[in-house]
């Protein structure tokens, strides 16, 4: 496995679905058109497929505020980001599980929901205030979920139903894993049979820790990014993996690949990614993109130029215009069944996170 990391790139066309453009819906403009002054810009933290360029500028002609989107490839880089004194961000797109890390970092404040009344527009299936909110109050609001499944190219790959195939010495150097040990752990702990993945006996420790040392020979390479990892895949540099997106997977069947995905038995970490807003981004114009971004008409723009799932059920998405092609590329379909849930991880807070990222950067240092 490589020691080094290639940094991510920017551009997100290559995990982006084709005909973004025919889904473009033009957005209502404010009542009030206000000057533009200097803290009318909204500086996002978000992901490669979440805010495309031309919706942004479309968004911000509208409401006379220029939105700043940088793209980040890892939550712990999310994370690190705002300390740098580089950026100064308005809103961090963060998962649930990381929430608590944020606020305690004094990163985010308490979200203010009565702002975003398309709050409503939140599929019911998705109990998002459960994981989006500490000691009883609020602090995100969900803009995507999705999972984390075993990904594999089908060609090659049989045996799929368990993370162990992993570790099967058949695929020695053809194993991918992305570079987040927030994300990462609670796979690796799962495949140890860990009783709760977010809080880990020190005797579950070991066996992590005994886990991805066995892997290591598996991985030539750890990716940054969805770009990086769909790069990875279609170069033949990997066959199967934990997939930080199945965007990565629907990019790979765009370009002739014969990859999928499954959720293994023990379990598929669960991700529902938040913005948060920092003290800065705690302001009217910030609260009024975050509710746009909940519209049905944007929500349907987003699942169909990324294949997300977004945050629509099935029935709403349909109506927003989302076609059947993509529907079925989703979990949508999947999320009406109450025995899809079942087999789901959602991500938490976890007991020690200096400890997991120690672990983890021994792990790719080779030094564990």
């Amino acid at each position: 496995m490589s020691d080094s990391i290639a940094k991510p790139r920017l551009d997100r066309r290559s995990v982006l679905k084709a005909g973004a453009a025919g889904a473009a819906v033009a957005l209502a403009m404010p009542s009030i058109i206000r000057p533009a002054m200097a803290d009318d810009t909204i500086v996002l933290l978000t992901w490669e497929t979440y805010h495309d360029d031309p919706w942004i500028e479309e968004w911000s002609r509208a409401n006379n505020t220029k939105v700043q989107a940088i793209r980040i490839g890892s939550e712990d880089e999310l994370f690190q980001q705002p300390f740098s004194g580089a950026v100064h961000p308005d809103v961090m797109y963060i998962e649930t599980g990381s929430l608590a890390r944020f606020k305690a970092g004094g990163l985010i404040v308490d979200f203010d929901v009565s702002q975003v009344p398309n709050a409503k527009n939140i599929t019911p299936k998705l109990d998002w205030k459960k994981y989006a909110s500490i000691d009883g109050k609020v602090q995100a609001v969900p803009y995507n979920w999705g999972t984390q499944p075993l990904m594999y190219d089908a060609d090659v790959v049989k045996t799929t139903d368990s993370w162990s195939v992993l570790w099967d010495p058949a695929y020695e150097g053809k194993v991918n894993m992305f570079d987040d040990c927030s994300l990462t752990f609670p796979m690796i702990a799962l495949h140890v049979g860990a009783k709760d993945p977010f809080n880990l006996t020190d005797d579950e420790f070991k066996k992590c820790e005994d886990a991805l040392r066995s892997l290591r020979k598996q991985i030539r390479v750890i990716a940054r990014g969805f770009d990086d990892a769909s790069t990875i895949y279609a170069a033949g540099d990997a066959v199967l993996g934990y997939c930080q997106n199945v965007a990565v997977v629907t990019s790979l069947q765009q370009k002739g690949k014969n990859f999928k995905y499954s959720l293994p038995k023990e379990g598929t970490p669960t991700w529902i990614d938040c913005a948060g807003v920092s003290a800065k981004g705690n302001r009217p114009i910030v609260y009024k993109f975050l509710n746009d971004n909940l519209t049905p008409e944007w929500q349907s723009r987003f699942i169909t130029s990324s294949s997300n799932n977004g945050v629509l059920n099935v029935a709403d998405a349909r109506k927003a215009g989302v076609k059947e092609e993509t529907i079925k590329i989703t979990n949508l379909l999947d999320a009406e069944d109450p025995s899809f849930w079942e087999k789901l991880v959602v991500f938490q807070k976890n007991e020690d996170l200096d400890r997991r990222l120690q672990i983890w950067n021994d792990f790719k240092s080779g030094t564990l």
